[in-house]
């Protein structure tokens, strides 16, 4: 939902969400005042994961990490599992 702010006369600014649909020219401010929607700029960097996300993706596409050898680490079978309880399920 968005997030819009108002002015309060008595009280200054605060910010409100509602629906875009459902989105009043006026609220009520705590004080009880009625107060007016105001103009503000969206909030477009507040994810910050998703950002980032989407720039080591545009990264990746155009200079892909080359790989020179098979990965350290320990191997397993496909469809194992690492955690220990899972050896004691029943078997089909």
């Amino acid at each position: 939902m968005p997030i819009y702010q108002f002015h309060c006369a008595e009280c200054g600014r605060f910010e409100a969400s509602f629906s875009m649909a459902d989105v009043p020219d006026s609220t009520d401010c705590a004080c009880g005042a009625a107060a007016r929607r105001g103009i503000s700029s969206p909030h477009l960097g507040r994810g910050g994961s998703a950002m980032n996300l989407l720039d080591a993706t545009k990264a990746t596409a155009d200079k892909p990490a080359v790989v020179d050898r098979i990965p350290s680490g320990g191997r397993r079978a496909a469809g194992g599992s690492t955690n220990p309880l899972h050896a004691k399920l029943p078997r089909p």
